[in-house]
């Protein structure tokens, strides 16, 4: 197993020993939610779950600890932590606020930099972002669906921007022999947009709903929106949406579902997603209604749309 020599060792007992070797090909991501230095994450690992990351890093200076060995598998990335194969990626865990909306301070990102340049150097991790969920490189919790159990936003809007514009950049300059880090110059825009056309959604078929016009966003890196539709149905039915973004070549990413119950009357049901955007992708939100009575093949209208967020360009 391999120990990172900038972190204090706080080594898990008996996962560090029992769990099974990985061969690090991707170092991933992520925000624990919570303003806990890298101590009281050890803590939490030790006494309270059965999960864990390879590393925890505070807000403070030099505050980064590792637990586990780079080269054993650690719980933290669902589908990443150990393929069929034997591969796995290093997860780290990092201190922020109670909602994950803040930005990594400058000792947090020297940090993340420094570590991602030791395991770029001890393990090969290629010096790119991953661009599927199994290529090696470098990426963050919500990148893919498959590092998530049950969907995430992880590390946060912020955060993603930063890794994406400041982190990253800073693993591969460092990794170069260069020693000035890159600096975060622009600042998010406001999206609102609202639609008073109604539009049906039929039983068990997702459709996607246009709000003002079907694309959200194009053009942007990073996004933080929450959809809410206005709709009429019978209680106790569900309403599943999801983001999706669009590619040139005609796939598509999706999102995590967010599921909703409709209510006696009308119901006015929210969606809310953060995510980033590669070049070409086109932002859409779909939706699909499953009645409470699986006979029930009726339409449901959407009376109303709405979308409110940020971006980032």
């Amino acid at each position: 197993m391999a120990w990172y020599p900038g972190a204090t060792k706080m080594e898990l007992q008996p996962e560090s020993d029992r769990q099974e070797a990985i061969r690090p090909t991707q170092l991933i991501l992520h925000s624990i939610v919570a303003n806990w230095t890298a101590r009281r994450t050890y803590e939490f690992w030790r006494d309270s779950t059965t999960l864990e990351s390879h590393f925890g890093i505070g807000y403070g200076l030099r505050d980064i600890a590792q637990y586990i060995g780079t080269e054993t598998r650690a719980d933290a990335n669902a589908g990443a932590n150990r393929r069929p194969d034997g591969t796995g990626a290093i997860s780290v865990e990092t201190a922020s606020n109670s909602t994950a909306t803040d930005p990594w301070n400058d000792s947090q990102v020297e940090e993340l930099i420094d570590l991602g340049v030791w395991a770029h150097e001890e393990h090969d991790i290629p010096l790119r972002i991953c661009r599927t969920h199994d290529d090696p490189g470098f990426g963050y919790h919500s990148m893919f669906p498959q590092w998530s159990t049950s969907g995430t936003a992880c590390p946060g809007v912020a955060r993603i921007k930063q890794f994406r514009e400041v982190v990253f950049p800073g693993i591969v300059a460092r990794a170069n022999g260069q020693t000035t880090t890159p600096e975060e110059t622009d600042v998010p825009h406001n999206l609102s947009r609202s639609d008073d056309r109604e539009r049906q959604l039929t039983p068990g078929k997702w459709t996607t709903v246009p709000i003002g016009n079907v694309d959200l966003l194009a053009g942007a890196t990073a996004y933080t929106v929450t959809a809410w539709l206005n709709l009429t149905a019978t209680r106790g039915g569900t309403v599943q949406g999801r983001f999706y973004h669009s590619r040139p070549d005609g796939s598509r990413w999706k999102s995590p579902i967010t599921e909703r119950i409709t209510t006696t009357g009308g119901s006015f049901l929210d969606f809310p997603h953060a995510g980033s955007i590669d070049t070409g992708e086109r932002v859409r939100f779909e939706a699909v209604y499953y009645p409470d009575d699986p006979a029930d093949e009726t339409p449901v209208p959407i009376t109303s749309s709405r979308a409110r967020g940020l971006y980032w360009k």
